[in-house]
């Protein structure tokens, strides 16, 4: 690790016991959903029949990393399954899909994850499917 000096000169320091700690960990990155995103006018009011976390792929019937359309509320499987909530994207272009693994929102056309108020009666409902409790506020 190098510092450059007021003179413009590197030198050399050894690494903090912080350093170290960093360093055996490996790279540590973040994943900050975005606040805003130009598709939640996309997100539909939930369904009469609410959401259900124990769903299957509408498509293939597996029950793993199964997402529902915020826009139609069907359930697919994830891009490392079979790939149909991906598929259902493409041929519909409902833009986000709520995760009943671990109740994050993808956003397909911005490749990104978003959390907005909009989005807090999806997910409240599909925490009280898969944990038979409200979510904490």
């Amino acid at each position: 690790m190098s510092d450059q000096s007021s003179s413009g000169s590197s030198s050399t320091r050894a690494p903090s016991h912080q350093d170290l700690e960093v360093m055996s960990m490996g790279a540590a990155h973040a994943v900050v959903p975005l606040s805003e995103c130009p598709h939640l006018h996309q997100v539909e009011p939930l369904p009469p029949a609410g959401i259900n976390a124990a769903s299957t792929c509408a498509e293939c019937t597996i029950g793993a990393e199964v997402w529902t359309c915020l826009t139609c509320y069907k359930y697919n499987c994830g891009r490392f399954v079979n790939e149909h909530a991906l598929m259902h994207h493409l041929n519909s272009s409902h833009p986000m899909a709520l995760s009943m693994a671990d109740l994050s929102v993808w956003c397909y056309p911005c490749e990104a994850y978003v959390h907005n108020p909009v989005l807090i009666p999806a997910k409240s409902a599909a925490h009280q499917s898969k944990f038979g409790e409200q979510m904490p506020s």
